[in-house]
């Protein structure tokens, strides 16, 4: 059963590739921010009514600076970072609670941690990404 989770989720994240993530965050409320030395393969936000995913189109690991956003809609939103396309190793996950405000987006920034990703949030690009 816990097998058939995973694989449904998998399905979920897959189909939803292309669905809400755009790479440069163009028309996104919420901007994934690579800040880290992390192999980043997978980012995927668990929303109240769906599950999204983005990766590089030829499965090439985020760079340092890369970013992927997210139209949102409703929050929270939950975003899960993964190490391996097959979201099998996970490196980090942050939960953002509430909308920015008006006009503004969140900047959701993976930092290098002790062991895991860290993360901060903010409405400011983080200075010296």
């Amino acid at each position: 059963m816990k097998k058939l989770i995973y694989l449904l989720a998998s399905v979920f994240a897959l189909l939803g590739l292309t669905s809400c993530g755009c790479s440069g965050g163009e028309e996104a409320d919420l901007v994934f921010v690579n800040s880290s030395d992390a192999a980043i393969a997978t980012v995927v936000a668990h929303f109240e009514d769906r599950v999204s995913g983005v990766q590089n189109a030829n499965s090439s690991p985020l760079e340092r600076g890369e970013t992927f956003g997210f139209e949102v809609g409703v929050y929270p939103v939950t975003l899960v970072v993964y190490a391996d396309v097959g979201q099998r190793r996970e490196l980090g996950r942050v939960t953002v609670h509430k909308a920015p405000s008006e006009g503004e987006r969140w900047y959701v920034t993976a930092l290098d941690g002790p062991e895991n990703l860290a993360f901060t949030v903010d409405t400011r690009w983080q200075a010296g990404v």
